[in-house]
């Protein structure tokens, strides 16, 4: 049995390393432009995001411009309103409410009060007179 290697040489061998240094620049050069790419889209990003503020920031102020504004004339009205009263004076009093009208109070005609179940009972007007038809013909 052969357990070895090639030829027999005797000489050591030597691994010469290669020059990489063309790959870490071209990795440097990849690594720069995608942070320069980031921070052009961030910084991109970051000015619509100071648009916005700056336009929100103003609307704010016209928004409280539009309240100070109907504050003011609302202040004007309530001082309007407290002039004419002085001028025209305290308005008549309101008349009272009544109180509502009880079955009792209204002018219905008065009916016979039946008391117990009898007032419970809905009267039917009864015939007068009795045809052949009435009662039990069993032949």
């Amino acid at each position: 049995m052969c357990f070895g290697g090639g030829g027999g040489s005797s000489q050591p061998s030597v691994i010469t390393m290669p020059d990489t240094g063309a790959y870490d620049r071209q990795y440097d050069r990849q690594l720069e432009m995608l942070k320069l790419s980031a921070s052009t889209a961030l910084t991109g990003k970051q000015s619509e995001l100071d648009k916005a503020v700056l336009s929100q920031q103003s609307m704010l102020e016209e928004l409280k411009e539009l309240r100070e504004d109907n504050a003011e004339s609302a202040a004007s009205v309530e001082a309007e309103a407290r002039r004419m009263s002085n001028i025209i004076g305290t308005p008549p009093p309101e008349v009272s409410a009544k109180a509502p009208v009880v079955a009792e109070a209204r002018e219905l005609p008065k009916t016979q009060e039946k008391k117990g179940k009898r007032g419970l009972r809905i009267s039917r007007n009864t015939a007068t007179s009795s045809g052949p038809a009435v009662g039990l013909n069993i032949n």
